[in-house]
């Protein structure tokens, strides 16, 4: 069924680019840069990781105390203490990792193709929770930043999803209404409560193919982003 829309809107972290990957090269990366071996230490790649997730997800719920680099050298100071791996290169590993994650372009399967033929069709836009310092750079790594007309990032408006204000800020960037647009996330919390909230039609990727919720009913769902082809063109 053709829809009218005149523009497509994404979401970027693990819709366009896969954050997971992006975010692994930078965490691993540092430890390269600054030659901390974990061989050497005994510790897999695997445990390293699992440990790095838990304290920068408990130090991100505190971003309104500190800085993204002091989460980052937090995250490092207690993985590697919890570990018992020494090294004297703390905030070295902070500007490390920001520097590789500011600069990485893992992109989700078949982006460049599906942007490529939707860009024949329709104005496409993206609206991201992040930094303009990651976002942007991230974008042009993939080498898919000319695709898009408008780049909406959080940091930038002072605004987040699920915010209403995140996405009628898109909306008047590109002079449209709700209806005239269509938005594809991954994340119900973040992408499905914001565009529903303004009325906009929601495309969920659901990469990881989980079981909805019965009160949760998107537009349309789809498991790979191939599947926007037969759905807008």
């Amino acid at each position: 069924m053709k829809m009218l829309y005149k523009a497509i809107i994404f979401d970027l972290d693990n819709t366009l680019l896969n954050f997971e990957l992006c975010e692994r090269q930078a965490i691993l990366g540092a430890l390269e840069d600054c030659a901390v071996s974990l061989d050497l230490n005994g510790v897999s790649e695997t445990i390293f990781l699992q440990v790095f997730e838990t304290y920068n997800s408990k130090y991100w719920r505190q971003r309104d105390i500190f800085s993204p680099s002091e989460i980052i050298e937090r995250s490092y100071r207690s993985t590697l203490a919890q570990l018992d791996i020494q090294t004297d290169q703390l905030s070295k590993l902070s500007q490390s990792f920001w520097h590789i994650f500011n600069h990485s372009g893992v992109m989700e399967p078949d982006v460049n193709e599906v942007l490529t033929v939707l860009a024949h069709n329709y104005r496409l836009a993206v609206i991201t929770n992040g930094f303009v310092s990651a976002q942007l750079p991230r974008m042009q790594a993939a080498g898919i930043e000319h695709f898009f007309e408008e780049v909406v990032v959080s940091e930038a408006i002072g605004f987040a999803k699920p915010s209403p204000e995140i996405f009628h800020h898109a909306l008047s960037r590109l002079n449209l209404t709700p209806a005239e647009v269509i938005y594809v996330g991954d994340s119900l919390k973040h992408d499905y409560a914001g565009a529903t909230q303004v009325n906009i039609d929601f495309c969920y990727y659901n990469r990881k193919n989980q079981n909805l919720p019965k009160e949760v009913q998107p537009k349309f769902m789809i498991s790979k982003l191939l599947k926007l082809l037969e759905l807008l063109n």
